[in-house]
């Protein structure tokens, strides 16, 4: 991974803040996603990451709202399109469930998503069958 300085205009950073705010992503890598697209690196039909990050977490905000306290869950429990992603793109290993996972689960230590916890025991996360961080709602 390489990293690339650039200085945008006020109006562009009000943008890209704006968008990677309603997308609740950073700025990287909605900027990241824009321009995999406009090179033709990614098929026009997929989803970017940043998509893809705010489809999960309204499906786990879904999720949320229709289930009790003490539900157990992992991210391929509440969302649907998460346990669809891929596991590799164009034969090499993709890394977008990762990204989600770590995005939603710093998303839960900061307070970010209320009635959810991290499934913890003794400090350590409590892993799914798959592997899979787990979450407990309050």
């Amino acid at each position: 991974m390489y990293r690339v300085q650039f200085y945008p205009d006020h109006a562009l950073l009000q943008h890209l803040n704006s968008d990677a705010t309603r997308l609740e992503v950073a700025v990287s890598t909605l900027v990241t996603d824009v321009l995999k697209r406009h090179y033709g690196l990614v098929p026009e039909s997929t989803r970017s990451g940043s998509e893809l990050n705010s489809v999960v977490f309204d499906e786990v905000r879904d999720y949320i709202a229709k289930h009790n306290r003490g539900d157990v869950f992992d991210l391929l429990k509440a969302s649907p399109t998460y346990a669809q992603i891929e596991m590799t793109y164009a034969g090499k290993p993709s890394a977008v469930r990762a990204k989600i996972g770590k995005a939603f689960s710093n998303k839960v230590r900061s307070g970010n998503f209320a009635r959810v916890s991290a499934n913890d025991v003794n400090g350590k996360n409590v892993k799914s069958v798959n592997s899979a961080a787990t979450y407990i709602l309050l």
